[in-house]
């Protein structure tokens, strides 16, 4: 399933010969050795930043510290459940690494199997490293940002040495309003990661990060783009060569907390600018309490909770631990009232706004908020029940009224990896022409073997 060309044993030979010409570039820009044209004006850039691939040094933009604090100021923070639902977890588990860069090319996140992300490491794949073109030469998230559209880089297309070994795709990811990038979804590895799938796989998820945020910006501030943060000085050097972007997160005057239990753990908790982990427990809570508006009892609760019923002192001790442990810290915004048990202030759920946009027709607003099953490891009888009730209903929206794009991202998710009535949809609706319809056959001879 991998490009031919990109991988062809023929053209890489031919890529390896030109590198013998790298010192001539600078010199002679107009030379055209047996290369992409996209590759040979990176290789170009590359070398007058460089001089030549022995040039290239590890720059490392943040350490630990450093690095956390551009992991929550970056707008990718708040996407994280969506980015690993729809390519971490597939992109993992067909032995590829998923990284987000910041929109100048310093990585904030490389997700993957641990195997692969150390070897990876040993060329300096890892968070915190600046993977721009004026750091590292010819590389798919230096090119994304450079030429501002996805691009694929292959083997010895890549400027540094230790690079070659590798294949990537990257593509960046625009505001939502300004149309600037923000940063850049990269995957690496063999030759499966210049697939041809791989490529439109992530242009569709940039397009539904950029959505994602824009649903989570201030209207009053959408025009204004987002305010870029200065690092702070560390240890007398500043680390802040690329400055990470604003999330711009909603700054209303009655702010929601928002509460995101579907797709992979863990679920989380987030305001303003904040986000927690939940505890299965927790998040049981809050889904319960959430979905039952009118409140619960603590007898109905400890019934939902746990299977064949619980203690309800039992459940009072979990409202208390809810109450001290997470309430406490969400600035006041929600709380748990007594008698019966219910939520107070603000709180939107993506399995609630899932539920809500499929009772209004809205397929498109249901899948956007579906990152996957409800608390899939969760064995609460009253999580089993509307954990079952929105995916039923999702899954038989997609196939009565989905496009072929619904329908193949869908497919993605978990939950349907081994449909074969969703992929037959797939085939049934995608044009001759889709790479996905491709996947599709190859994953339901798969289902056959």
């Amino acid at each position: 399933m991998f490009d031919a060309f990109l991988s062809d044993h023929d053209y890489q030979r031919e890529v390896r010969r030109a590198h013998a010409g790298l010192d001539r570039l600078a010199i002679d820009g107009d030379r055209t050795p047996a290369v992409r044209d996209v590759v040979l004006r990176s290789w170009i850039r590359s070398v007058r930043h460089l001089e030549s691939p022995e040039g290239v040094l590890v720059q490392t933009v943040h350490e630990r510290a450093g690095l956390e604090e551009a992991r929550r100021a970056h707008p990718f923070h708040d996407v994280l459940g969506l980015l690993h639902t729809r390519l971490v977890e597939p992109a993992t588990r067909a032995g590829l690494l998923v990284a987000l860069s910041d929109a100048h090319g310093t990585l904030l996140w490389v997700e993957g199997g641990g195997d692969t992300r150390r070897r990876a490491e040993g060329m300096g794949f890892a968070p915190g490293v600046d993977w721009s073109e004026a750091a590292m030469g010819t590389s798919a998230p230096g090119l994304a940002i450079a030429s501002r559209t996805g691009v694929q880089v292959s083997q010895a297309e890549h400027f540094a040495a230790p690079a070659q070994q590798w294949s990537c795709s990257a593509v960046p990811v625009l505001h939502p309003v300004t149309g600037e990038v923000i940063g850049v979804i990269d995957v690496t590895g063999g030759e499966d990661a210049v697939s041809s799938l791989v490529l439109p796989l992530l242009e569709c998820t940039s397009q539904a990060v950029t959505r994602e945020l824009g649903s989570l910006l201030d209207p009053r501030a959408a025009g204004r783009g987002w305010a870029d943060r200065a690092r702070e000085d560390l240890g007398g050097t500043v680390a802040s060569r690329a400055t990470a972007v604003n999330a711009g997160l909603p700054r209303t005057e009655a702010p929601r907390v928002r509460l995101r239990v579907t797709g992979a753990p863990p679920a989380t908790i987030g305001w303003g600018g904040q986000s927690r982990d939940l505890s299965t427990r927790h998040a049981e809570l809050l889904t319960l309490l959430h979905w039952h508006a009118g409140g619960l009892s603590a007898a109905e609760l400890a019934e939902a909770l746990c299977p064949g019923g619980g203690q309800e002192v039992t459940v009072r001790a979990e409202i208390a631990r809810l109450r001290k442990g997470i309430l406490l810290h969400g600035d006041g915004l929600i709380g748990v009232a007594s008698r019966p048990y219910r939520l107070t202030g603000s709180l939107v759920s993506d399995v609630a706004l899932c539920h809500r946009a499929l009772g209004l027709g809205d397929l498109a607003a249901a899948m956007h908020h579906y990152r996957g099953q409800l608390l899939p490891g969760s064995e609460a009888p009253g999580i089993r029940e509307i954990r079952d009730e929105v995916s039923a209903l999702l899954r038989e929206t997609v196939l009565q009224a989905g496009s072929w794009s619904q329908l193949w991202h869908y497919s993605t998710l978990p939950e349907a990896h081994a449909d074969s009535e969703v992929l037959m949809a797939v085939l049934a609706r995608a044009p001759r022409a889709a790479p996905e319809r491709c996947a599709a056959i190859v994953r339901l001879e798969s289902l056959e073997r």
